[in-house]
């Protein structure tokens, strides 16, 4: 693991950012225009900055007598007053929402845990596997919570204006050290470890050879680009070039795109579209307003407010992935920490999922492109977004392999939940009092490296056995007794295969009401005020 973590292919340097295409804009590399025919340096990279070298040798200061066992980024912090609160490191960092470093789901349905081996009687046939790239740094827009903090601080500092004094003495030496937006060690570390988990776990499918290498879809941001690389790597080894080929869809503006749909579905990157945006800046005012009177005296120079701790909270997550430590981990509380995860979950619920009118229709392309692999159907009329020039040629949209893997970002798979209606994660959320108890938590969901993975099996006799799938997000078998189509209920989570598929067909374009709410005018053609909980109007 040593040899292979030397091997990654990061340069670092001061912050700068590259922005990807340049202003003349070339489309002749592209897969589907390009001379070969799965390209990977197509452009369109997005924003690429790098950040400072880790050096946890000399700054990692954490006195702790737990052994450090996360591949060097330090976990080991508990949340302020922790003997107090009765916490442990897991409030910390498995209440970071979609920047949690990736954990297995144990506890979104226990009630399903004990029936995560396959029955005896059952064969799987076929994976579906929608992955989220692995860890990142933060986005450059200084609108982002990191930057943010980081952009105050140094204009503080530049102007002799910052004091800092306990827990915030650090601050005097702290320099922003983190890129943007590219994917960083501990993000190819979990992509790497899940390709040889999923090698353990779906190798033999790989026996009945197809005609043609196995594709496996991402897009073409690079923290996308390498996580399909890295994941590759680890399910085939060296020699994935000479059994896979990774097909790139252009991430851009106004390119039709099924693992990013929002940069064409106009509505969903309105302001009065973006409900989650809007309730986690109320509830933010609620959950930081301890945090900003205890920090505040230790703070000269800079007037904190709720959106700087956030970006305080924000650091400890991104610091953590980036450069492997944190100083900001272990400035909050337990309580915090939840309050944190909240403001996320509001985000992610409120702009992509059920409580977005949008939710359903941003998750329907890929919804029909997944329902067609699992029927081996070709594909025949797009439900959105879906890249049709691509998606009519079987060399790009293949529907007899048996195992798939497609590389998306969070946003895309809470749409994509949404839009299959796997209400079992479908929580209203009040901004007023969280639900301690609530089935929905983005960092449980989509965490980075995040995958929602569809096995297709048959179970019974040779000759007389019934297809069935099951859903698993991030190794948790979700309970298959909502409105999914199932018939029957059953423990373990399995659901009748045609069923599950006809359902999906009869429901999920027709619900998601793509045109109207992508493209419809908000009090003309339907009218929106606010949250809802069925992810469309």
């Amino acid at each position: 693991m040593a040899a292979f973590l030397s091997l990654l292919p990061f340069v670092a340097a001061a912050v700068a950012f590259a922005q990807s295409p340049s202003a003349t804009v070339s489309w002749n590399n592209v897969t589907g225009t390009a001379n070969q025919a799965f390209p990977t340096d197509v452009g369109f990279l997005g924003t690429m900055g790098y950040g400072e070298q880790p050096y946890n040798a000399q700054n990692d200061k954490l006195n702790s007598s737990e052994f450090l066992q996360t591949y060097g980024i330090e976990t080991r912090w508990k949340p302020k007053d922790a003997d107090q609160d009765k916490a442990n490191s897991d409030d910390i960092f498995r209440n970071l929402g979609t920047t949690s470093p990736y954990r297995a789901a144990d506890d979104l349905f226990p009630e399903t845990n004990q029936y995560r081996n396959l029955p005896d009687e059952c064969v799987i046939k076929q994976v579906h596997v929608v992955h989220r790239h692995g860890a990142r740094y933060p986005t450059s827009e200084t609108s982002e919570g990191a930057p943010m903090f980081g952009e105050v601080i140094a204009n503080a500092t530049k102007d002799n204006k910052l004091g800092a004094s306990g827990d915030l003495d650090f601050l005097k030496q702290w320099k922003y050290p983190i890129g943007a937006e590219v994917l960083v060690h501990q993000g190819a570390q979990e992509l790497f470890d899940s390709g040889v988990k999923m090698f353990y776990d779906y190798g033999k499918l790989l026996d009945n050879k197809t005609d043609h290498k196995i594709v496996v879809r991402t897009t073409s941001q690079s923290r996308m680009l390498d996580s399909a690389r890295y994941w590759t790597l680890g399910f085939f080894g060296w020699n994935a070039p000479q059994q896979v080929d990774i097909e790139v869809l252009t991430e851009y503006e106004n390119q039709n795109n099924s693992l990013a749909p929002y940069e064409v579905c106009t509505n969903s990157n309105k302001d009065s579209f973006r409900i989650g945006d809007a309730l986690a800046v109320q509830w933010r005012e609620k959950y930081t307003a301890d945090a900003v009177k205890r920090l505040q005296p230790m703070l000269k120079g800079v007037k904190l407010n709720a959106k700087l701790v956030y970006g305080m909270m924000s650091l400890c997550a991104y610091e953590t992935v980036g450069v492997g430590y944190s100083n900001f981990c272990n400035l909050f509380t337990k309580k915090e920490y939840e309050g944190y995860e909240y403001d996320i979950d509001l985000q992610f619920q409120g702009d992509y999922g059920f409580m977005n009118p949008t939710g359903k229709a941003q998750g329907v392309s890929l919804a029909n492109e997944v329902i067609d692999r699992m029927s081996q159907t070709e594909f025949d009329q797009a439900a959105g977004l879906e890249n049709t020039t691509l998606n009519k040629n079987k060399t790009y949209f293949p529907v007899d392999q048996r195992l798939y893997v497609d590389f998306t970002h969070d946003d895309v798979i809470q749409s994509l939940l949404t839009a299959f209606n796997y209400s079992q994660v479908a929580d209203y959320l009040p901004i007023d009092k969280p639900d301690p108890n609530r089935r929905y938590r983005s960092s449980r969901v989509t965490p980075f490296g995040a995958r929602l993975v569809f096995e297709v099996m048959d179970c019974g006799k040779s000759g007389n056995a019934t297809r069935y799938l099951r859903t698993k997000i991030n190794e948790a078998v979700v309970p298959m007794d909502q409105d999914q189509g199932c018939s029957e209920t059953k423990p373990n989570g399995l659901c009748k295969f045609n069923e599950f598929i006809n359902h999906q067909k009869q429901n999920a374009i027709k619900d998601a009401k793509f045109q109207l709410v992508c493209f419809g005018k908000n009090g003309t053609d339907f009218t929106v005020t606010g949250p809802v909980t069925n992810g469309t109007v």
